[in-house]
């Protein structure tokens, strides 16, 4: 009987699509040109690893947040890869127009119900690098 209702529960559950698990560890210096956005509070940048891609974004002096660009919506349609919008004030998915914030990933606009994906971050200010992780 108890098995039967797990099964019954667990198919009652909404599909979810889950941004596929991609290894990430790298290293990025931020005093190279490529990066120099990252060298104030509110700059961002597009990074290759991950699903679709990575935006890093720095919160703060030391503080950095780091999150896939694989739109959490629908997830397995190809177009699903996120861009900062031309103000920088939000991340939005051109297949289904959700947005998200810019500052954490989270969603502020559906239909997606799920944030962006986070990755980890670390700052070593004596050499200028982001350590993004899982």
């Amino acid at each position: 009987m108890i098995c039967f209702c797990i099964i019954f529960l667990n198919s009652c559950t909404k599909n979810q699509n889950i941004v596929p698990y991609v290894y990430v560890d790298q290293y990025i210096n931020i005093s190279l040109p490529s990066y120099s956005s990252l060298n104030s509070i509110g700059g961002w940048v597009y990074i290759t690893g991950g699903s679709r891609g990575i935006i890093i974004y720095r919160q703060s002096y030391d503080q950095f947040s780091a999150y896939d660009r694989h739109c959490t919506f629908n997830s397995d349609n190809p177009c699903g890869k996120a861009t900062v919008d031309s103000t920088n004030s939000y991340v939005e998915c051109a297949c289904d127009s959700s947005r998200y914030q810019l500052f954490d990933g989270l969603v502020i606009q559906g239909p997606a119900s799920y944030s962006l994906k986070n990755y980890q971050t670390s700052f070593n200010v004596t050499t200028n690098q982001i350590h993004i992780f899982n």
